[in-house]
């Protein structure tokens, strides 16, 4: 091998460095041709021996070649360059060329050939090909003689070729059918020919026909799905190569067999074996390709034009490379981006950071009318200065105390951070006062006229929060009837100092209570002795499900005609006085209480009185907000008619009982009631409104057995807004999303502010239906209880019209009315009393799900005001009080300090 043994190359074998040796991996099929031949190793070993170097000849070709320097005296790494290079050259100088076998084996071949020397045939592993190993022209002669021997070989065997569309070949190539092919059929060959998009066949008539059978049947059964709502510029996408590339990776990723042609302009299709696949693959296509659109909030004025946008957005696009398209949208002032799910939250961050460098912005901050004052009044160099350094445009309204500002994103926010650093150096203080409401004028002239004296600003807090409106929502009520019936927190009887009651209502009382409150009774008096008189014993309410406690008033059992009145009566109002501290202590609200028989009518009326007003002027933060009288008619209209004759000038009226309504408060009975609280109220209350029985508690809406929920929304159907309505919307997924969508239902909503969706196929939300209202719009009205109490009552018509049995509601409208939770009381129970009006058929259980336990609390109570409201005897004026707070502003707490002495004295002034 003359021509091998003279030539030499440096080329990139994978060796390993020895102290006096070398080992090479050489590619297998020529190893194999060197291992086949002995001429050849003698060749290489010729050629080696030159540089001193001897070779041992590996078992296998998968082997290395080792290679061992015989000269000791040579240097290493210059030998084993010599070395590399003289076997890269030799190893170069064999040629390989491989061509395919379509007819017969390799065995068959090699029997036509004259093989010469120096020349290795070897067969591929799966049969399909052959490899010639040799000197390079006889490799070609050989190559050109198989080729040949392929060509009449196939004119002699039967043929067959069956055209394909690229989606059939792509499905069949996937799918296995060659080996199915191969193992049902004998005798044949099978071939792709994808240049000419075909399938060859060859073998005998018989063989042909039964795999053209296999065929025809899988082309039969693959089905295609055509999806034609996509919008324009995700069709475009999906029509760019590497997009394409990425779904169909996500496709194959999900082990879905489906092809996805988009060759057609106004359709995409898919193509799969089953249905199964095309609805998964079919899925991944919608989500896999993504729409978002990045709202342009500010005004495109600002040193970057809107022209020189789309440039940055291609460079997005280039570095995304057809992946994503981003533009704009002029009409809906905003810049679309469609982009893979993988890479859309990335390319919507660069989006956004783009427009903020080129918008500006208007942003309006409120600040306290006292800070602001203060602000304008000795800082107003400092505000220019801070305008020009960050290139803002400031503009203010001294009427509603607001600072607009107009600029850059980040010039405002740095505008901003300096004007709270400003406000921060600003010393404040608080000073609390108090005064009749006949002041109220005079008293805001006053802090006027202060600002212009002194060298800081004089606001006025909390004027609208002041005990005025505690004193204006109680309320004393005069009633016939039972007092065992009457709703309160506490009632009170009269006893002696054996626990025997003295009066009819009292032993009423104790009656219903049943053998609970005797027994406490009882206990009390063993472990303590007699009690002193005019002391007060509490107990629980025993059976009784109007209260929740029972005051004892341990009275002396006197004739009602006593000479002298006077000890009694300052007696009485210690007892009155023990009970409302009790009450205070346990956080009570209301007291029911009757008359006692032992004391004339004219004194104790007027006795109560006086303590009520006397206690509610020293006590003007007090929780209690309800007395309530209940005897028997006579009596109620002769204590009526001595609190109209007194000094007071209360007007009153008379009417009957109270509705009843029942709490639902835990008790814990056997506690010391005198030193400890025992209301300690439930998550939830019950009360009834005609047939309907209500229930209030807390909790989520969504896990409430009930046939149905009501969800406060708008008229777009946005479920983001509102914790209620994020809840309702992550536990219903995708099937509500859909719902939401449809079209019918944004045409109810837009037309009757209510729609109805199902939730059957939502696991998470035990209820039916889901009942969405336009809150939004109720809102915008300017009647917003009328609005609420209409919805609420055609909620509950749509249920009955359903007949639906159980309806839930949240606590509505505490966005529009800010948290008000007693006009929420008040419409909510308007409307369940006209629909209760109209003596529903089907809808009798309604619950009213809040998330807080003080939002519940609060709702009870507005609830329970709007029963007493409506049933109300008389409703006393008390003397209206003013009470607040001061806010003053100023450059150092030494100037504040001095401020205070001239406020009180001008506050000293008013009175005289």
């Amino acid at each position: 091998m003359d021509k091998l043994s003279s030539i030499r190359v440096s080329g990139g074998f994978s060796c390993s460095l020895l102290t006096r040796g070398l080992s090479l991996r050489i590619d297998s099929l020529k190893l194999e041709f060197i291992l086949s031949a002995t001429k050849v190793q003698q060749d290489l070993e010729r050629d080696l021996a030159a540089f001193y170097a001897t070779v041992e000849w590996p078992k296998s070709s998968s082997d290395a070649l080792v290679v061992q320097c015989s000269d000791s005296n040579r240097d290493v790494m210059n030998w084993q360059k010599d070395v590399e290079g003289c076997i890269e050259q030799f190893v170069e100088q064999i040629g390989v060329r491989s061509t395919p076998l379509t007819s017969k084996k390799c065995s068959h071949i090699i029997q036509q050939l004259a093989s010469p020397q120096k020349i290795l045939i070897k067969e591929d592993a799966d049969a399909q090909s052959v490899h010639v190993v040799g000197v390079p022209e006889f490799v070609d002669k050989i190559i050109l003689q198989i080729e040949q021997l392929e060509t009449e070989n196939f004119k002699k065997e039967n043929k067959m070729e069956i055209k394909l569309s690229d989606s059939e070949i792509f499905l069949l190539m996937n799918s296995g059918i060659k080996t199915r092919i191969a193992n049902s059929v004998l005798s044949v060959t099978f071939s792709f020919d994808l240049s000419q998009k075909r399938i060859l066949l060859l073998g005998n008539e018989e063989a042909l026909r039964c795999a053209s059978i296999i065929i025809a049947n899988e082309r039969y059964i693959i089905k295609e799905r055509l999806i034609g709502d996509i919008s324009p510029i995700k069709s475009y996408l999906l029509r760019l190569k590497n997009a394409k590339r990425h779904v169909c990776t996500k496709i194959a990723a999900s082990r879905a067999l489906c092809y996805l042609d988009t060759s057609h302009s106004d359709v995409i299709k898919l193509f799969a074996f089953t249905e199964k696949d095309l609805i998964k693959s079919e899925t991944l296509l919608r989500t896999t390709i993504v729409e978002e659109k990045v709202d342009i909030e500010g005004d495109l004025t600002g040193s970057i034009t809107p022209a020189e946008y789309t440039p940055m957005f291609k460079q997005i696009e280039c570095r995304f490379s057809e992946l994503a398209k981003i533009d704009f949208v002029p009409v809906e002032l905003a810049v679309r981006i469609v982009a893979t799910i993988d890479h859309i939250h990335t390319i919507k961050k660069e989006v956004e950071a783009i427009l903020l460098r080129g918008q500006v912005f208007e942003v309006t901050d409120f600040y306290r009318p006292c800070v602001f004052r203060y602000l304008f009044k000795n800082r107003t160099e400092e505000f220019k200065t801070l305008s020009t350094k960050h290139n803002v445009v400031v503009s203010t309204n001294m009427k509603i105390s607001a600072i607009k500002v107009r600029g850059k994103f980040e010039a405002i926010n740095c505008f901003r951070q300096d004007v709270e650093r400003m406000i921060l150096t600003i010393e404040s203080k608080r000073h609390t006062f108090s005064l009749p409401s006949e002041y109220r004028e005079k008293f805001l002239d006053m802090c006027l006229n202060l600002e212009t004296q002194l060298n800081c600003t004089v606001d006025v807090l909390n004027l609208s929060e002041c005990p005025e409106d505690k004193i204006k929502h109680r309320k004393i009520i005069v009633m016939a009837g039972m007092l065992s019936k009457v709703e309160c927190d506490v009632l009170l009887v009269y006893s002696d100092k054996k626990y025997n009651h003295i009066t009819q209502q009292s032993k009423m009382v104790v009656k219903t209570g049943g053998k609970a409150i005797t027994k406490e009774c009882k206990e009390y008096l063993k472990e303590r002795g007699e009690p002193d008189e005019w002391s007060v014993t509490a107990t629980g309410a025993g059976k009784l499900k109007n209260c929740l406690a029972v005051y004892h008033v341990i009275s002396p059992n006197t004739g009602s005609g006593s000479s002298d009145e006077a000890s009694p009566m300052v007696s009485l109002k210690t007892a009155y006085s023990r009970c409302f501290s009790m009450l205070e202590e346990q956080k009570f609200r209301s007291l029911a209480l009757s008359c006692n028989r032992t004391l004339t009518t004219s004194h104790q009326v007027q006795t109560l009185a006086n303590f009520l007003r006397e206690y509610f002027a020293y006590n003007t933060n007090s929780g209690i907000n309800t007395v309530v009288f209940c005897d028997e008619r006579e009596i109620a209209s002769s204590f009526l008619n001595e609190f109209r004759a007194s000094k007071i000038p209360w007007t009153c009226r008379m009417e009957g009982q109270l509705k009843h309504n029942t709490a639902s408060y835990s008790i814990k009975p056997g506690l010391d009631w005198n030193t400890t609280p025992i209301c300690h109220v439930s998550s939830s209350f019950t009360f009834d409104v005609g047939p309907l029985k209500v229930r209030g508690l807390v909790g989520d809406i969504t896990n409430l057995t009930v046939d149905a929920i009501v969800n406060s929304s708008n008229k777009c159907l946005d479920l983001r807004k509102g914790a209620v309505s994020q809840n309702i919307l992550i536990k219903g997924g995708s099937s509500l999303e859909k719902q939401l969508n449809t079209a019918e239902n944004r045409r109810d909503m837009l037309k009757h502010g209510l729609t109805v969706t199902t939730s059957e196929e939502m696991s998470q939300i035990h209820c039916r239906f889901i009942y969405h209202v336009d809150a939004a719009s109720i809102a915008k009205t300017s009647h917003v209880t009328a609005a609420w109490r209409k919805m609420v009552v055609k909620c509950l018509m749509k249920a009955e019209e359903m007949r639906l049995s159980s309806l839930a509601f949240p606590a509505l409208g505490t966005g529009s009315l800010h948290g008000n939770l007693r006009i929420t009381a008040q419409f909510m129970l308007e409307a369940l009393e006209e629909f209760g009006s109209k003596r529903p058929l089907h809808l009798t259980n309604i619950s009213i799900a809040v998330l807080e336990q003080h939002v519940l609390e609060a709702l009870h109570n507005g609830m329970r005001e709007r029963y007493i409201e409506n049933m109300r005897l008389w409703n006393p004026e008390y003397e209206e009080k003013m009470s607040g707070d001061l806010l003053i502003c100023g450059e150092s707490s030494d100037i504040l300090e001095e401020a205070i002495q001239p406020i009180n004295r001008a506050l000293c002034v008013l009175f005289t």
